[in-house]
């Protein structure tokens, strides 16, 4: 994918100057193919209302994949304006200061974004959905995260493969960093929502770090990983 060259993530739901994320964490990726995918039911909702909160809808689609990650095609850098929000409330004019940061994905160099979705074939065969329309919602991606975030498909492959361990492996994806995993290389750590205990409500999520590299990094450790299109990804043990 090629960005528009802002990707607006938001660290924590509400706060005065709503920190960015740096880097896309899976939760994002998953919502940005649950959207195309529920179009093809007929379900073209983002939420849905639950116990008196909003939960995102893609939660109903996360237990089709085994792991999600990315390949960042470039260090983003964060930048945030200070803008003046004037509001009447019962006849009164009231003003604040805010901050909306983001990701800035451009400049001299040609940033591309390569997502990687392992899908559990089991989970595929119990659901109403096909490798065909999953396919067919990866082209459909439009964005990542905000409507900021626009971004365009430039091409999608679809294959097979299986889990291995091993441990010792290169990769350039981003992978979950743990106390016994080792790294030879650049990037940087992010802590971000662990999708598999839920999407939507972040407010007590649990969350895990994950290690975005600068290019490609040796790691090692007791590690479990899939080879994608001759690249290697390091999954969550």
């Amino acid at each position: 994918m090629k960005p528009s060259g802002i990707i607006a993530l938001r660290a924590l739901p509400q706060s005065k100057m709503r920190i960015a994320l740096r880097y896309i964490p899976p939760t994002a990726l998953i919502g940005a193919i649950a959207y195309p995918l529920l179009h093809l039911t007929g379900d073209r909702g983002e939420t849905i209302y639950e116990k008196k909160t909003f939960r995102s809808k893609a939660e109903s689609i996360a237990s089709l994949f085994k792991w999600v990650t990315i390949k960042m095609g470039g260090r983003p850098k964060l930048y945030g304006s200070l803008l003046k929000i004037n509001t009447i409330y019962r006849g009164k004019v009231q003003s604040a200061v805010t901050s909306f940061p983001f990701a800035v994905l451009y400049g001299e160099f040609d940033y591309i974004l390569t997502a990687a979705y392992l899908i559990d074939d089991d989970k595929l065969a119990e659901s109403t959905y096909s490798s065909k329309d999953l396919t067919r919602a990866a082209w459909g991606i439009t964005r990542i995260g905000s409507r900021e975030s626009i971004v365009s498909v430039e091409d999608v492959k679809i294959g097979r493969t299986k889990i291995e361990y091993t441990e010792e492996a290169k990769t350039a994806y981003a992978f979950p960093f743990g106390k016994d995993v080792k790294i030879e290389g650049r990037g940087t750590f992010q802590a971000v929502v662990d999708w598999r205990s839920g999407i939507g409500d972040y407010s007590n999520a649990r969350r895990i770090v994950m290690f975005y590299p600068d290019g490609i990094v040796e790691v090692k450790g007791k590690l479990s990983v899939a080879k994608l299109d001759g690249e290697v990804i390091v999954l969550a043990s």
